[in-house]
């Protein structure tokens, strides 16, 4: 067989088996053969469709060869007139390939590969003629020129090549728009776990108090008898029968401290369980602490070289359990406080923070035992710092002891750099400022969700205050009235209606002015708030508005001139005004405190409010300070002063503005406490770490005895526990 024949051969059937593919991913009404393609890119017309019953069809090479009409060029198209290039446009056939979509609309044909270059049209009009197998080739050529061979690879082979590319654009399409909302949109919240009634918490909690507390005491009851000894054996009080023998001078100590530990099990089983979580904390160190001392003490007894050296210090591992028991029973005071209050019943309100900082809000209290059970943040601190204590403090130990050459002086060594490494104070920076911040919102009628609600509350550092925050019931007052032209049962009417509609501060007082007179409110239609400070709305018709002077000068109605109010509110009827409401607004005293007390915390207010008259300035007259209030446009404003919703961070079980303004000042004070204790604390470590090295590294026993070593310990925790006393002074 000719080598063209062959290749010709093999071209066709590439060719019928890419037209298979495709009638496979079209619809079962169209119906493509390899006739109609070549008559419809022959002829330049679309091929009509086939009878059912077709005619045999001759043999291909029998065929007499097609006219083809030669495909204009684009430059040569955009030159020619919209009715010429519409003549002589051509059909592109319907392939299966990357450009199907365009295939299935008028498309301008693609400059050919360099294997098969576009042949000139000839000068004359007359088209060139071509034989079946240019043809054949020429169309292949062009569809195989458009796809790469390791596109053609990756497809399956029982699917159409239509619905693969359709796939690939809608993965692509969905892959693009999932990292658009990831990139956008917040992470979903988690979902809640259930938590058990408030009651049971608080239940619990009071358990777990209890046993705490009687742990607490008993274990200081022992630790304050190693207190007294250290005291004696510093002074050498002592009788020398008790001084003279070292097993009788240390089995007590051992003993006292062994009870001490055994009290203060749940610190050593908490440990240990943090420990398989992958967590140090300060009850590991105290139990690594407690171990060294006690075998310290045991080789005091039993060993003459050992006895024959420093005494040992037992009284630092039993006072750092009584520490340890002292931060759980206070962190326990604390939670109960919180729940105790929580459990009274519904909380009126519930503390949120929104965006424009924590709101005062009407909600349900749901959530509020998951938050206040949570970890406090600055617990990942010693998590991660006080693994590097340790390390530090055996390693100091082990080159002090080389130093010296006392091999027998290695768990004493060790005892001193643990205690001094493993502050007192660890176990309270976080519970200490919880527990008095705890008691003191209690007393005001309120909670927060412990670390994590007052850390959310926190970080908005702002509040936002509404008209009855400001001025609650009972301190905006009517001055008087003044009616023009119309009866005063109407103008009440309308007046409290309108008030009522604005949702302000003033709906209470035009609600009993309304009741005393005995009138009812009307039906409002198409309520609008205004930015100088009103609200306008029809009333059977009429436009009634009601607000502030400079709202109705801004509105177009006329005021008396000879009016000297700051803080009146007007009523007008189709631009006429009709009443005057000499509105009265006196200062709470615990308004007062809350605006002092904010602006001293650096808490930034943002007035939420719909009365008009309610402005920084307002607030500046009446309180002497505006706490530097941030007054927001209309819309943020009504946006805020929304009454329901969010997650509670803490409930208020009373009315007014002192409570709510506690839990946020609370809040803040709680945070900024156990920060500012932790990093005290471990600057304190630090310190006391290199002191007490450089000091077993000399070799100085005679300063390091029990007494020394015990107010050397308490006096660098003096200042993180002097700071957490104070977190509740504001």
């Amino acid at each position: 067989m000719d080598p063209k024949d062959l290749e010709f051969e093999e071209t066709l059937a590439d060719s019928e088996l890419l037209l298979k593919n495709t009638a496979r991913s079209m619809d079962e009404d169209a119906e493509f053969t390899l006739e109609s393609i070549l008559a419809e890119y022959g002829s330049g017309t679309p091929a009509a469709p086939e009878p059912e019953e077709k005619e045999p069809e001759p043999p291909v090479e029998k065929r007499p060869p097609a006219k083809v009409v030669p495909l204009p060029k684009k430059a040569e198209t955009a030159k020619r007139p919209e009715d010429e290039t519409a003549d002589e446009t051509v059909r592109l056939p319907v392939i299966p390939f990357p450009s199907a979509k365009k295939a299935e609309t008028q498309v301008e044909p693609e400059e050919e590969p360099e294997e098969a270059p576009e042949e000139e049209p000839p000068q004359d009009d007359e088209p060139k003629s071509m034989s079946l197998q240019d043809i054949l080739a020429q169309t292949v050529q062009e569809a195989l020129s458009e796809r790469e061979d390791t596109v053609i690879e990756e497809e399956p082979p029982r699917r159409g090549l239509f619905s693969r590319r359709k796939m690939r654009d809608t993965e692509q399409l969905y892959d693009d728009a999932e990292e658009e909302e990831e990139d956008e949109e917040f992470e979903e919240p988690e979902p809640e776990l259930p938590e058990p009634p408030l009651e049971e918490t608080l239940s619990d909690y009071r358990a777990q108090l209890s046993g705490a507390t009687k742990a607490r005491r008993g274990a200081g009851i022992f630790t304050f008898l190693l207190c007294v000894m250290a005291v004696l054996e510093h002074f050498s009080i002592l009788p020398e029968a008790y001084t003279g023998n070292s097993m009788i001078r240390a089995l007590p100590l051992l003993s006292v401290e062994a009870i001490v530990c055994a009290i203060g099990w749940r610190i050593f089983a908490g440990a240990l369980r943090s420990l398989k979580q992958g967590k140090v904390t300060s009850g590991f160190l105290t139990l690594f602490l407690c171990l060294v001392t006690l075998l310290d003490t045991a080789l005091y007894a039993f060993l003459p070289a050992r006895a024959a050296l420093s005494l040992p210090l037992p009284v630092l591992g039993a006072l750092s359990v009584y520490c340890a028991l002292l931060g759980e029973s206070l962190r326990l005071r604390g939670m109960y406080d919180t729940f105790r209050i929580a459990a009274i019943g519904n909380a009126p309100y519930i503390v949120t923070v929104t965006a424009g900082g924590a709101a005062k809000r009407v909600g349900l209290p749901n959530g509020f035992s998951n938050s206040a059970r949570a970890s406090d943040p600055y617990s990942r601190w010693q998590s991660v710092l006080l693994p590097v204590f340790l390390v530090a403090a055996v390693a100091f130990g082990v080159l002090s002891t080389l130093e010296t050459r006392q091999s027998v002086l290695l768990a004493w060594n060790l005892s001193v750099l643990l205690a001094s490494a493993n502050l007192l104070a660890f176990p309270m920076v976080c519970a200490l400022p919880l527990k008095r911040i705890a008691v003191r919102l209690a007393k005001s009628g309120s909670a927060v969700a412990g670390f994590s609600g007052a850390d959310a509350i926190r970080r908005s550092n702002c509040v936002i205050l509404t008209d009855g925050d400001l001025f609650p019931p009972g301190t905006i007052t009517l001055g008087g009235l003044r009616v023009f032209g119309e009866e005063s049962g109407k103008v009440i009417s309308y007046a409290a209606t309108m008030a009522h509609a604005s949702e302000s501060g003033l709906s209470r007082l035009f609600d009993n002015l309304l009741a005393s007179d005995g009138g009812f409110r009307e039906q409002v239609e198409d309520v609008d708030f205004y930015e100088e400070g009103g609200v306008g709305g029809r009333i059977h018709g009429e436009t009634v508005l009601f607000g502030t002077a400079g709202f109705m000068r801004k509105r177009g109605v006329n005021l008396p001139r000879s009016l000297g109010l700051k803080t009146g509110v007007f009523l007008s009827v189709d631009g006429t005004l009709i009443a005057v409401f000499a509105v009265k607004y006196m200062p709470a005293e615990n308004v007062d405190w809350a605006l002092h007390a904010l602006r001293r915390s650096r808490i930034t207010p943002v007035l939420a409010v719909r009365d008009g008259n309610i402005t920084p300035a307002l607030l500046k007259r009446k309180f002497g300070t505006d706490a530097r209030a941030v007054y927001p446009k209309l819309s943020t404003r009504l946006a805020l002063s929304e009454r329901g919703g969010g997650r509670p961070y803490a409930l208020l079980m009373r009315e007014g503005l002192m409570p709510y303004a506690e839990v946020v000042l609370g809040s803040k004070r709680l945070c900024t406490s156990a920060r500012r204790c932790t990093v005290l604390a471990f600057l304190a470590a630090t310190a006391s770490t290199l002191l007490a090295f450089y000091l077993t590294f000399v070799g100085a026993y005679s300063v390091l005895t029990p007494l020394s070593l015990l107010v050397y310990v308490l006096l660098w925790s003096l200042s993180v526990l002097l700071d957490a006393m104070l977190s509740d002074r504001y």
